[in-house]
């Protein structure tokens, strides 16, 4: 097949790592809008986001409108639609499904929109059906705004973007609930934020192993199973070794697994040298524990033993830091683990690792934490 260009529409809960997350799994892409990029790929890259966190939908045979000073009708949309349609909807019934991201363009509604195009288009080749049709027309209403309550540097420019939805794509993650596992604890992550860790770890390709060496209920490691990922999984609590092969055994992943009671700074002892892993993990705190000396300890301890273990791999893990992080970019005196972020930089790199990226996320009023992705520091 030959290349195809696609819009990947991203979740509005966290845009920025939406496209960290695209990246990650495809490599360079253009950024239309903060929750729109657009990708030229082989026809690997549906198979590559088809267990993306983040992505929510995917549209083909795209085209778009910049909208700056200008006021434009639902009209004009019409028409730019229909000329289009001509040469890329196929025959058969259709729909017109509208979106609005951020405060939308000129004051355009989403019904507007989808009743001009619908009624410009239809014809007897190409009905309106609604309820079932062969083919979706995704209309982006995309204008600046986008009220995640995350810091973005994207760029914001009003634009209008039309294509037909991929009827390929699974569609929007969710996963299982946490809950409906057999072994369950509050401190569960959500399987969202754990399928986007993963992900992340994509970003020097393909995996040959998914590592986590704080494993808790085991939510890391369903979502590499899951993926047909190897996982191995580890923690020094007997009890959450038991619980993460029980849920590892309840959620049928393709990917093989072990689990194996440890200390996070001896896996390397434990699983021996493997080339090209990913270690993926939330180390444990409480209300105050991430502040203390030993709670740093063992995170250094897990970043030394992880790099004898692969001095190749990659490092996808969140540190819990002051919600400061969420207003503007990262400075250096942000408190990350009761350290200045340059402070906890260099600690990092110490160990073993660099750091590639690093982007906030809110988890309440006094706290967020940071998804910090690490690659080899030589």
């Amino acid at each position: 097949m030959a290349a195809r260009s696609l819009v990947l529409l991203g979740s509005g809960w966290h845009p920025r790592l939406f496209r960290e997350e695209c990246r990650a799994l495809l490599g360079p892409t253009e950024t239309l809008h903060p929750r729109l990029i657009f990708v030229t790929q082989v026809e690997s890259v549906l198979e590559r986001i088809s267990g993306a966190s983040l992505v929510d939908d995917v549209i083909h045979s795209t085209s778009r409108l910049w909208v700056y000073e200008q006021e434009i009708s639902a009209a004009a949309v019409a028409t730019c639609v229909h000329e289009w349609a001509e040469s890329f909807l196929p025959t058969g019934s259709f729909a017109v499904r509208a979106r609005r991201l951020g405060t939308g363009v000129c004051g355009l509604s989403r019904r507007e929109i989808e009743s001009e195009v619908g009624a410009k288009i239809s014809s007897d080749q190409r009905p309106v059906d609604l309820e079932n049709p062969e083919s979706e027309i995704v209309v982006i209403l995309a204008g600046p705004g986008d009220s995640s309550g995350h810091w973005d540097d994207a760029q914001q420019n009003p634009l209008i973007l039309w294509g037909i939805r991929d009827g390929s794509f699974p569609g929007t993650y969710v996963g299982t609930s946490p809950t409906d596992r057999p072994f369950f604890k509050p401190v569960t992550m959500d399987p969202r934020l754990a399928r986007l860790m993963v992900s992340l770890s994509f970003s020097r390709g393909t995996p040959s192993v998914v590592v986590d060496p704080f494993c808790g209920t085991g939510g890391i490691a369903i979502e590499a199973s899951l993926l047909g990922l190897d996982a191995l999984a580890s923690d020094l609590d007997s009890r959450m070794v038991e619980g993460t092969m029980a849920n590892l055994d309840w959620a049928g992943g393709t990917g093989p697994y072990r689990v194996e009671r440890c200390s996070a700074d001896s896996i390397h002892e434990v699983w021996g040298s493997i080339e090209g892993c990913s270690f993926v993990f939330d180390p444990p705190y409480g209300r105050n524990a991430w502040t203390s000396e030993d709670g740093l300890d063992v995170l250094l301890g897990a970043l030394s033993s992880a790099r004898e273990m692969c001095p190749d791999g990659i490092i996808c893990t969140m540190l819990p830091s002051n919600p400061d992080s969420l207003d503007g970019p990262i400075s250096d005196q942000l408190q990350v683990m009761g350290l200045g972020w340059a402070e906890m930089r260099s600690k990092i790199t110490e160990s073993g690792w660099d750091v590639h990226s690093a982007i906030p996320i809110r988890v309440h009023k006094s706290l967020s934490r940071l998804v910090v992705l690490c690659h080899p520091s030589d």
